[in-house]
């Protein structure tokens, strides 16, 4: 049997222009900066709870400190079974407040934690409740921390300089996985995480097409408010689905590149491919944004277009898995492959050499971002090794897909947590 090949050649070219083209945008000379003037906005932050008795005491620690005047957090602890409540109630002040969801509507999600704080945030406004007197009537910003998240001291000064444009509805940070040195697991989604944050996020700033994530979100609360309806959906990625909303209804979402908020990673490649398949199946459901993007005349085409490619990019990842595959069948006998990929080079040392070139270097660049960034950096010696992981690490997204496909045909969308352990607050 003869298996051509050579469209999977120029397929990954097409990834690596992509990825050079992100690379550049990235870069200091093309960053746009944060507006200057105008007055700071207040901030309500919102802590989503359900059994996090390891982790959310170093959460509120960094929270409680931060350096900024108006801003409050909310902890909303979604039926824990554990101290949870307890541990969060020991932090309550005029600053922080604790909210308890009965066990009978918990567990429905995130999204619903989420739209349950905003309820109860809005009323407390309405009501000019004491603890929200520090907002003092200015435009107030929600921010969302999960329970392992920690701020930088400066996170908030940074993150409003942001919101003195009235078009800008969102703003989102980096993220740092804190316990990168745990395993090759946490360090390959802080090479993740890190390079999406100041590689593709930082690019897509410039494109006006920057996600919202699940940590370190901030969103105004007149663009949650202009949805006219609770803003988090039941979408499993509720995060990303929030913001491709917005950008619809034409908020600019912009990324903060001065600050980052820290999470922590799992451990193990069974709870990364649990976390990861809820992920990808998330984004396969926000694939219904695809056509109401393409028609959205509001939005830039640049941004629309670039939204759509990452929207669809989560499926890219099976042509690099069928790459593979067929290696391996070629390798064994198996399959006979031809493959005229940069063909007008001479056959030997130049074609093999252009073809590495063009596949390794997604990963340089990642690599290369990273130890600017990375708070993390790995020693000169240690990136040709991670550089190897990780693009093994990549193909695991390729089995997270087929079981997001498999989950969404049997019609399956719970979520199952991702478990925690001990963290002490960063120095």
């Amino acid at each position: 049997m003869t298996v051509d090949v050579t469209w999977l050649g120029y397929f990954m070219a097409c990834v690596s222009v992509y990825y050079l083209a992100l690379f550049v945008l990235s870069l200091r000379i093309f960053e746009r900066g944060a507006p200057s003037g105008g007055t700071l906005p207040a901030f309500a932050l919102v802590v989503p709870a359900h059994n996090e008795e390891l982790v959310l005491e170093a959460t509120l620690d960094s929270l409680v400190a931060l350096d900024y005047g108006p801003y409050c957090v909310l902890v909303v602890d979604d039926g824990s079974t554990d101290t949870t409540s307890a541990r969060a109630r020991a932090y309550e002040s005029g600053r922080v407040m604790v909210v308890r969801r009965p066990p009978e509507v918990a567990g429905q999600g995130k999204g619903a934690v989420l739209n349950h704080g905003y309820r109860i945030l809005n009323e407390l406004l309405e009501q000019n409740d004491p603890f929200v007197a520090s907002l003092d009537g200015r435009e107030v910003v929600v921010g969302i921390v999960d329970a392992d998240g920690c701020l930088e001291p400066n996170a908030l000064r940074e993150v409003a300089r942001y919101f003195a444009d009235p078009d800008v509805g969102g703003v989102q940070m980096g993220v740092i996985i804190d316990n990168a040195d745990d395993g090759l697991i946490p360090r390959c989604q802080d090479l993740e995480f890190v390079g999406f944050s100041h590689l593709a996020q930082a690019a897509r700033d410039r494109i006006g097409s920057v996600g919202l994530g699940g940590n370190g979100q901030f969103t105004r609360l007149e663009a949650l408010r202009s949805l006219g309806r609770p803003p988090w959906t039941d979408c499993l990625t509720e995060d990303l689905d929030l913001g491709l909303n917005l950008t619809r209804l034409g908020w600019k979402i912009r990324f903060c590149r001065a600050t980052s908020v820290t999470q922590q990673g799992v451990r193990t490649v069974r709870a990364w491919l649990r976390q990861r398949t809820r992920w990808a199946q998330g984004h396969y459901q926000c694939w219904d944004h695809v056509p109401r993007l393409l028609t959205a005349g509001n939005v830039p085409l640049i941004t629309r277009l670039d939204l759509v490619l990452y929207l669809l990019f989560v499926a890219f990842v099976m042509f690099v898995a069928a790459n593979l595959a067929i290696a391996l069948a070629g390798a064994l006998g198996l399959v006979v492959i031809v493959n005229d990929f940069l063909g007008f080079l001479p056959a030997g040392p130049p074609r093999n050499i252009a073809t590495e070139v063009i596949g390794l270097s997604p990963v340089v660049i990642l690599l290369v971002r990273y130890q600017q960034r990375s708070p993390h950096r790995l020693r000169w010696w240690e990136l040709p090794a991670y550089g190897a992981a990780f693009a093994v690490y990549v193909y695991l997204w390729a089995a997270a897909s087929l079981m997001a496909w498999t989950r969404l045909m049997r019609g399956r969308v719970g979520w199952a947590k991702t478990r925690r352990v001990e963290q002490k607050a960063p120095l």
